[in-house]
């Protein structure tokens, strides 16, 4: 029975590792969804995919957990999983077959911002924590953010600029500044 339990707690402590990895990969991909283009459709379709794939599974599992009402933690477990981290593992996939160009569009503005969790101290030279860049394409326009350097610091609004573009696995465009 003993070696059952350490059994037990050892997957119980690799499943909680394992969502901490989730998570901190999560934190990370936000600065790539900050850059795709068409990032609210993405996550949607994302998150619809991964209902279907909680659905699929509960579906396939239904004999093991029947009756429902003694496996709702597992049931919600599988569906609200699936679902928040369906836009993770869609971005990953995205970028893993990703081929990168250089894509045309039309400078519009570059801005710098200042973002302080705690607010600034007095006497404290003010720096920008990174910059926000808008563009045109067609008749789109869109933002993209970035920490590093200023790219166009010397562009003129209406002229033109070449950005690094992946179009990923799924089809989605990823600007890649940092």
């Amino acid at each position: 029975m003993q070696p059952l339990r350490l059994s037990v707690r050892l997957l119980a402590l690799a499943a909680v590792l394992l969502f901490f990895v989730l998570v901190w990969l999560y934190t990370r991909e936000f600065k790539v969804f900050t850059n795709t283009i068409g990032a609210g459709r993405f996550v949607l379709g994302a998150m619809i995919a991964g209902a279907t794939v909680a659905a699929s599974v509960l579906y396939v599992l239904r004999k093991r957990l029947t009756p429902w009402e003694n496996h709702l933690p597992e049931t919600f477990t599988i569906a609200v999983f699936a679902v928040l981290f369906a836009p993770l593992f869609a971005g990953l996939l995205n970028r893993a077959g990703s081929v990168r160009e250089y894509r045309k569009f039309v400078f519009v503005s570059e801005m710098p911002y200042l973002s302080s969790g705690y607010g600034l101290l007095k006497g404290e030279k003010i720096k920008p924590s990174g910059y926000r860049l808008t563009v045109q394409e067609g008749e789109r326009v869109y933002r993209f953010q970035y920490k590093k350097q200023e790219y166009f610091p010397l562009t003129k609004p209406g002229e033109v600029v070449e950005l690094p573009v992946r179009k990923g696995l799924l089809g989605v465009r990823v600007v890649e500044l940092e």
